[in-house]
């Protein structure tokens, strides 16, 4: 099913509809219960399989086409978004293409936003370290700490060379919607550049 042109859930338990986008209950028992929001990562296989070897796969039947990275063609469509109480903001694919690595902040909330070009992935954490706010840039293709000039490896968000060598960034749950489901879900959403 869908509702507002977007994915539909049902638990199997309650039978309860849920919002993928908001992780609410819109219908059924469980009506207005808000699901915790994990940190995920939604990527192509290569990229993965690069990182963790030792991943075990498991096939289910296909509901649908194929994921490739071609199927963000367009990157004006896309956005990596992140709602945080009554706050949401939102970075669009092209920017992000263009400027692959953002130093920004929601509801006091200070983040970085990596965006890895070749398969099209985006990667939200918390800039916050060891209580330090942490600003980042993208140097010679590497992620790096302006203050220290710490080394990070951007797809785990561990710092690999530097003072700061062995921490590691606190991934956040951003959401990769469509665009415009996105501003459906969340009319409040701020933009970051061209994004609105």
């Amino acid at each position: 099913m869908l509702w507002n042109r977007s994915l539909v859930m049902i638990d199997s338990e309650t039978k309860s509809l849920w919002s993928h986008l908001l992780g609410l209950a819109k219908q059924g028992p469980l009506e207005g219960t808000r699901l915790e929001t994990l940190p995920a990562i939604m990527t192509d296989w290569k990229t993965w399989k690069t990182r963790h070897p030792d991943t075990t796969v498991i096939l289910l039947s296909r509901t649908t086409s194929e994921f490739r990275t071609e199927f963000y063609r367009d990157p004006t469509r896309f956005v990596i978004g992140y709602a945080r109480g009554s706050y949401a903001r939102a970075w669009s694919f092209a920017d992000l293409q263009q400027r692959p690595v953002l130093n920004d902040s929601v509801s006091r909330q200070p983040l970085l936003v990596f965006f890895d070009a070749e398969s099209s992935t985006p990667f939200l954490y918390s800039r916050q370290v060891a209580g330090r706010v942490l600003n980042f840039d993208f140097q010679d293709g590497k992620l790096v700490e302006q203050k220290t000039g710490t080394l990070w490896e951007p797809l785990t968000g561990k710092a690999l060379e530097g003072p700061l060598s062995g921490e590691v960034l606190k991934p956040l749950p951003g959401v990769i919607s469509f665009r415009k489901a996105w501003e459906i879900f969340h009319p409040e959403s701020t933009y970051w550049g061209s994004g609105k």
